[in-house]
């Protein structure tokens, strides 16, 4: 006669091996998660209190940023600087978004891109970047609308953004190109005149402070009779090794790189009258023939970093980057800060991404034509 006890154990059994199989299951999907692109904050916050069973939750709009950022090589300057202040008008993560602003960001600018793309492909075509200019100035002023309308708690002026979005954009939704031959392109229901990029100017002789998902990007204005020069200063732990540097882009397309290192010994304290011991990492560049740059950090030592980038100009303006290196296996790389030149000066934004090498970073902010030694280092 079996024993009564041995099908509860049995069961019993086998619900922990059911147990144990999921654990493993939850534990490899948490490994295999690919962070690529992603802030360094939500990287860490995902880390912390996401949930490895369900898709992570992200900052809307990720998927467009990273559309613009892989077309910021061919896209007229002022359609970046529009494009990304769009997406900054996003939630912050977990906080509701109206159907309004999810249709604007996960539906129309990427529709305007696809249109200006399809219209372009056999070269830069003028009336196709005018186009897509107007296009962006109008969703960038709806944006604003519609954030007001947001944190006014007025539903009434999200319906009617959202109808006039709906109308305005129907015949892109159609065609899905930038008809710049046909006679038939609507002009705008309201007037949308060229705008100054939107962006706050840095202080003169005072101090910005940018963050990637709060107030994250700065306007530098032309500084007549001046250097355009930048300075470079990461401030670090002593001990705590970085490779720091800068990429360049010139107005025509050729790329230049400056890289500087801290070694855990050798690197010398810098004296701030404080108990904890500092050194710095710290880089120039000569915007006089730039068109745009990428402020990167290759953090050698293992440990997570909570630091600061600290960028001063000829102008007296000083700008200070708050970021993130991880310091994971997988993702040595963080890409700081980005710089594009515009008729009214530099714009700066805190970017904060993390990457597995500089090589993917580079190409993901379309920055192609670089030949490379292996996945970190360029011919230079």
């Amino acid at each position: 006669m079996p024993d009564p006890l041995t099908r509860p154990i049995a069961q019993a059994a086998q619900v922990a091996g059911g147990v144990r199989s999921l654990a493993r299951t939850i534990t490899s999907r948490r490994i295999e998660r690919d962070y690529t692109g992603w802030t360094g904050q939500e990287v860490l916050a995902d880390l912390r209190d996401g949930d490895p069973t369900r898709p992570p939750v992200r900052r809307a709009g990720h998927e467009v940023v990273t559309r613009i950022n892989a077309l910021s090589g061919s896209l007229p300057a002022e359609a970046v600087v529009l494009g990304r202040a769009i997406t900054d008008t996003a939630p912050p993560i977990g906080d509701r978004m109206s159907p309004a602003l999810r249709d604007l960001l996960g539906k129309y600018v990427p529709e305007s891109l696809d249109a200006y793309v399809a219209s372009t492909r056999r070269g830069p075509h003028t009336p196709a970047q005018e186009l897509l200019l107007t296009q962006l100035r109008l969703l960038y002023d709806v944006a604003q609308h519609i954030e007001r309308a947001e944190n006014e708690h007025d539903e009434r002026a999200l319906v009617i953004q959202a109808r006039f979005l709906r109308e305005r954009f129907a015949e892109i939704s159609r065609s899905n190109d930038l008809d710049v031959d046909g006679p038939h392109i609507q002009a705008p229901r309201r007037p949308v005149a060229p705008q100054p990029v939107p962006t706050q100017a840095a202080y003169e002789h005072g101090r910005s402070f940018l963050e990637p998902h709060r107030e994250p990007v700065v306007l530098i204005p032309h500084a007549a009779g001046r250097a355009q020069r930048l300075s470079v200063r990461l401030a670090l732990p002593k001990g705590y090794a970085v490779r720091a540097g800068i990429v360049t882009e010139t107005l025509s397309g050729a790329t230049a790189f400056a890289q500087k290192s801290t070694r855990r010994v050798l690197a010398p304290r810098r004296p701030t009258g404080f108990t904890g011991s500092q050194t710095d990492v710290t880089l120039a560049v000569d915007l006089a023939r730039e068109r745009r740059m990428l402020i990167y950090a290759y953090g050698l030592s293992a440990g997570q970093l909570q630091t600061t980038a600290f960028v001063t100009t000829g102008g007296g303006s000083a700008v200070e980057f708050s970021t993130v290196l991880l310091g994971r296996k997988g993702l040595p790389v963080t890409l700081i800060a980005s710089g594009l030149m515009t008729p009214e000066g530099l714009v700066l934004r805190n970017e904060g991404t993390v990457w597995p090498d500089l090589r993917t970073a580079c190409r993901a902010y379309d920055l192609r034509r670089i030949s490379w030694l292996d996945a970190h280092t360029p011919f230079v």
